[in-house]
């Protein structure tokens, strides 16, 4: 196909999309929600300690993009919850479909939160607020790495919070004067570490993790404070907690046991390793499901204001949230190996078949999507499109092709028509066997495979096209990836 004949056929899609992508998220509306009472708000104060720096701030030049960022310290007193997942207060893991109760209170904590904020004229009402994950042993927003150019886009303002003792801990340890005070430790467990009687030892699970995400949340939403407001001049219309892997699945549980108690949150756009969420809540939640966890998350049902949308070749972090957690990590040393810091790249490699870690598939483009939609539902009452799957046998595993390639879900350009080898799986030693692997195609081979630049350009625009005519990715995702790849120098 000649490239004056690919533009006369991409031309009306092309024009479709970019009127969609200057329409925005509209506004107006909100979600039903059940009337619950208020829970507290967490006391803010923003933190001043000449000499220092917050540890895992994004390294995004946030004054370009028109943001302001300021770090929080967060306090109250928290409840503890039983019923939430699956039995001791704070697991995370679990199926439990049914309301937590409240099993005692009290609870003084002190953390922190990071706050950013654009000019009130761009801010677009919403809040979107992450739950940090702490697997590699410090406060990582894997979240906002793959949404970041998304919301800071789009105007949010964005909060990252600290809920639980293995981040906060190592906050104490990389600036003891920073942090000091910092605690969310409970040491009343008992036996069952449900009776709440005193024991000398803390209480695995954090226990209070789930009441401090509420309450800081709650205090943002609040905004109280006039100029000293920890978001001047914002007023906050609708709240969406987002999360991923660990993070996610403490939202899973939040979703299922405590929304329903607290009712702060609008809703949810989950980040690889949800599970089932339940079917009687009103509250939207959207969970985005790499390939390379697939394996580990098996299918579950999704309702009336539930999705799952399952991402073709995409990996438990993209390549592209590497880099941008890889910044964060090379700025603060905040990941020790046995030789001294390392990258967060170089602490999946160990365990990798091949390398380099990541495929190039970009989950952020569908993650971002899910927040948009979450939003527009919140606010209209329109429904994200349809839950979106891979293809499953019998026994639950992945039905792929006879080139490997997994059967269904939502499959971007980069899957499609790829300028790389690679595969979801690698090995099988974590963290590596979520983590995918690439390697770029030769000159030669990206000719060998697509013979021309047009029939790479008229590839990565079907991909693009249906994708978000579908609903899985933004109008104007989809214009600037059929514009890379026009620009691009594939198959020349």
């Amino acid at each position: 196909m000649n490239r004056l004949r690919l533009n006369r056929l991409a031309f009306p899609s092309l024009v479709l999309l970019t009127a969609m992508a200057v329409q925005g998220c509209g506004g107006g509306g909100g979600s039903e929600t059940n009337a619950v009472p208020e829970p507290p708000a967490a006391v803010l104060t923003e933190v001043k300690v000449p000499g220092t720096t917050p540890m895992s701030a994004t390294a995004v030049d946030l004054a370009a993009a028109g943001y302001t960022a300021r770090e929080f310290y967060a306090e109250g007193k928290a409840n503890r919850y039983t019923g939430v997942g699956g039995g001791a207060p704070g697991f995370a893991g679990g199926a439990s479909l049914q309301t937590a109760t409240v099993l005692d209170g009290g609870w003084a904590y002190r953390t922190r939160v990071m706050v950013r904020t654009p000019a009130r004229e761009k801010f677009n009402g919403t809040l979107v607020v992450e739950w940090t994950n702490v697997t590699v042993g410090a406060d990582f927003e894997f979240a906002n790495a793959e949404a970041s150019k998304y919301l800071l886009r789009e105007g949010y303002a964005v909060a990252v919070v600290s809920a639980q003792r293995v981040g906060v801990e190592r906050l104490k340890t990389w600036s003891p004067t920073r942090y000091a005070g910092l605690s969310v430790d409970v040491n009343a467990c008992g036996a069952d570490g449900t009776s709440g009687t005193t024991g000398t030892s803390l209480c695995a699970g954090d226990p209070l993790s789930f009441d401090i995400f509420t309450q800081i949340t709650q205090a943002l939403k609040q905004n109280a404070g006039g100029s000293s407001a920890p978001m001047p001049g914002l007023v906050v219309a609708d709240v969406i907690a987002i999360g991923q892997s660990q993070s996610a699945a403490r939202l899973q549980s939040y979703y299922n046991g405590v929304q329903p108690l607290a009712g702060v949150i609008n809703g949810f756009a989950y980040w690889d390793m949800s599970g089932q969420l339940r079917s009687d809540q009103r509250v939207p939640a959207i969970s985005v499901q790499s390939e390379a966890f697939a394996v580990l998350v098996g299918p579950w049902t999704t309702s009336e204001f539930t999705r799952r949308w399952d991402v073709a070749g995409a990996t438990h972090a993209s390549l592209y949230g590497s880099h941008y957690i890889d910044a964060i990590v090379a700025r603060d040393q905040s990941i020790i190996g046995p030789g001294g810091p390392i990258s967060f790249t170089q602490w999946i490699q160990p365990t990798c078949t091949t390398l380099p870690p990541f495929t190039t598939v970009d989950v952020g483009l569908v993650f971002s999507n899910a927040i948009d939609s979450v939003r527009r539902w919140i606010r209209t009452g329109t429904p994200a499109a349809p839950s979106m799957n891979f293809e499953r046998d019998a026994s639950g595993g992945l039905v792929r092709d006879t080139d490997g390639k997994v059967k269904g879900g939502v499959r971007l350009a980069q899957f499609t028509a790829p300028t790389a080898d690679q595969k979801a799986p690698n090995g099988a030693a974590f963290p590596c066997s979520i983590s995918g692997w690439h390697r770029d195609y030769t000159p030669a081979e990206l000719k060998s495979l697509y013979g021309d630049h047009s029939n790479y350009v008229a590839q990565v625009t079907h991909a693009m096209v249906k994708a978000s005519t579908d609903g899985y990715i933004l109008a104007v995702d989809a214009v600037a990836a059929i514009r890379d790849a026009e620009n691009s120098d594939v198959a020349k």
